[in-house]
């Protein structure tokens, strides 16, 4: 893993409030529950259902409600995306090395891999907002962190920029 991607991924850790935890890779949607089962996603295990959201987070989310969220591990995956990204890269178990290749592969579906690579950081953010709803600009209706926050944390963590 590059530098530059190793900081974007510590970025969105931040973003996320997962890097708060002592192991992010076990952190649930609002951090009521820690993942002890990493053998898959612990919505699959049965180990944690989901986490029931407020009406308006659902339609801000696109979502009817009542519905919950399923978001795990240090990148707040949900279960339907992860059971897909499972499916294309193959992975078996949902420990730290599987989310950051699920991570990754969720950058690089929106075009972002490249510009990570190159030091756009600002541009890579704006591409995965869409993905990290506490990424600025997005509008799921959850807090989003601040741009100079989220530069500042990348190069702490060894990025570099255009």
């Amino acid at each position: 893993m590059t530098p530059n991607v190793s900081a974007f991924l510590a970025t969105i850790r931040h973003s996320e409030g997962t890097d708060r935890a002592a192991d992010p890779y076990r952190v649930v949607f609002g951090y009521k529950h820690t993942i002890v089962n990493l053998s898959g996603h612990p919505t699959s295990t049965g180990e944690w259902m989901g986490e029931p959201l407020a009406d308006a987070m659902c339609i801000a989310a696109g979502l009817n409600p009542p519905c919950k969220s399923t978001a795990a591990g240090a990148y707040q995956i949900t279960h339907s995306t992860w059971e897909g990204l499972k499916a294309i890269l193959k992975l078996s178990d949902f420990t730290g090395p599987s989310q950051d290749d699920a991570a990754i592969q969720l950058i690089k579906n929106k075009h972002a891999l490249d510009l990570v690579f190159a030091g756009r950081v600002a541009d890579a953010i704006t591409a995965c907002r869409g993905i990290w709803a506490s990424l600025p600009g997005s509008n799921v209706g959850q807090p989003t962190r601040t741009f100079t926050d989220l530069i500042n944390i990348y190069a702490s963590n060894g990025g570099t920029f255009a």
